[in-house]
């Protein structure tokens, strides 16, 4: 690092691989699907896979153990700011460095998403014991019912230092293998225990001991906040004492199921409709996809990156004798080659495709989002609209906008500025092309896993937002 009279540029910077993430999960046991399992990831607030948090602190800590007295480490705080992902590339920089004290930060593409501070002594303080018979980390994280956290106590056996001091060995030189075993294990506390699945790791506090000779990690919740969801623990193992805070993220929304959607239509309220539905795997368009289905129209349902989550809406509707089509689409590439095994003649057109809204910014502008947005939102709009078109006498499509246009949220504007763009878009070409009709609305916050926060907000139910607007474009077709 510059700041600490470092040369080797490689030291300060890292892409984080697939590699990385299954080496850490062996050394640790933290298997937590938010960091392993791609689609199960899309569903959480990451949308992606994020690197473990304590993993990165390891890496920056490592990356200074030659240059500072980490030997003589006494405190430590680490504090996450932002996700980091799987295939970004973090930046090491040390902001303070001197004999007592020394700050950290990793960033990506310039936003922090992580800080530690540190602070040396000659003298550290007692051990303290586990109190609890250690369990084995389970194969997968528990599932814990937020209001059983309150006073929730136990132990977990650390699995053996070697693998996870191979991953930091200047780290662990400096404070021995168990110390390192024993930082990891606080990323399987939260990612395994406590929370456990729904969890989100926010801060972590350290004192380092005088005692290693322990082999695992006790827990005690000292508070749950169900107003915040947020969870404050104890934690002891060797070497360490620490206070570590999450909060438990938001479950992924629950699908609307054909059963409850059929008994809001009658069986033939849209039979004779044949709809293309992008984005059908979930969301507002799954809820269009059965709902269309119930009424007895013909539909094909196209996914992204979710096919099991697509057949999963296909499986759901052709037992009751629906008709649907399941296609990959994705509105990157062109459409006509694409959809060469598309079995109807689209009467409606839904255009749910959509990017990641709601993401860390690095900039009040980020123009590559905007590129993005404008390609998913409008080009591929106009592409599939004609489309349809060169396939049926006359199509009705459904362009969504968002209230979020009259809100003005954080962190939003590309997206905003892509559906200003898009409704514009959709009004031109209703009138200007034969035989199109466009219908647009401006939607309320839905109840979908983009949407899903840690804190409640209000949001409708898609089948409730979709349902008056399908009786429109069955009415306009």
């Amino acid at each position: 690092m510059n700041e600490a009279g470092s040369d080797d540029t490689s030291a300060k910077m890292r892409i984080w691989t697939e590699a990385h993430q299954a080496a850490f999960a062996r050394a640790t046991g933290d298997v937590n699907p938010m960091h392993m399992d791609a689609r199960m990831a899309r569903r959480t607030l990451a949308g992606e896979r994020a690197v473990h948090g304590v993993h990165a602190a390891l890496w920056a800590l490592d990356a200074c153990a030659t240059a500072h007295p980490l030997d003589r480490l006494a405190t430590l705080q680490m504090r996450f700011e932002r996700f980091v992902l799987v295939g970004d590339c973090t930046v090491l920089t040390a902001h303070e460095a001197d004999a007592q004290h020394l700050r950290l930060s990793l960033s990506v593409d310039g936003a922090r998403t992580l800080t530690i501070q540190a602070t040396f002594a000659t003298e550290r303080a007692p051990a303290q014991p586990v109190e609890w018979a250690p369990t084995a980390i389970p194969a997968e994280p528990v599932a814990r019912d937020p209001e059983a956290l309150t006073d929730l106590t136990g132990a977990f056996s650390l699995p053996s230092p070697e693998a996870i001091a191979a991953l930091a060995p200047r780290l662990a030189r400096a404070l021995g293998p168990h110390r390192v075993a024993a930082l990891g294990g606080l990323s399987t506390l939260v990612g395994m225990f406590v929370p456990g699945l729904h969890s989100i790791l926010s801060k972590i506090d350290v004192t380092v001991t005088d005692g290693v000779a322990a082999s695992s990690l006790g827990y005690t919740v000292k508070r749950f906040q169900p107003m915040l969801q947020s969870v404050t623990l104890d934690a002891v193992g060797p070497g360490i004492f620490a206070r570590v805070d999450g909060f438990v993220r938001p479950r992924p929304v629950e699908q609307e199921s054909l059963q409850d959607l059929a008994a809001l239509v009658q069986p033939d309220t849209f039979a004779g409709v044949s709809a293309l539905i992008i984005g059908g795997s979930r969301g507002l368009g799954a809820a269009t996809a059965k709902l269309i289905a119930a009424g007895g129209g013909e539909v094909c349902i196209t996914y992204a990156s979710g096919a099991d989550e697509a057949e999963a809406v296909a499986r759901e509707i052709r037992p009751a004798g629906g008709r649907c089509q399941v296609l990959r689409y994705d509105a990157a590439e062109p459409a006509v080659a694409q959809f060469a095994t598309l079995a109807m003649r689209p009467s409606q057109l839904y255009h749910f495709a959509t990017p990641r809204i709601f993401r860390q910014k690095r900039a009040p502008f980020e123009p590559a989002c905007l590129d993005e947005m404008m390609r998913v939102y409008n080009s591929a709009f106009y592409e599939l609209s004609v489309f349809c078109l060169d396939r049926s006498d006359a199509v009705a499509a459904f362009y969504p906008s968002t209230t979020a246009i009259d809100e003005a949220p954080r962190d939003m504007l590309e997206y905003v500025m892509a559906k200003i763009a898009g409704e514009t878009l959709a009004t031109t070409l209703a009138r200007t092309i034969p035989n199109l009709r466009t219908v647009i609305k401006r939607l309320p916050r839905v109840k979908t896993d983009q949407t899903a926060t840690i804190f409640p907000v209000p949001a409708a139910a898609p089948s409730a937002v979709m349902l008056p607007i399908i009786r429109q474009m069955s009415a306009t077709a």
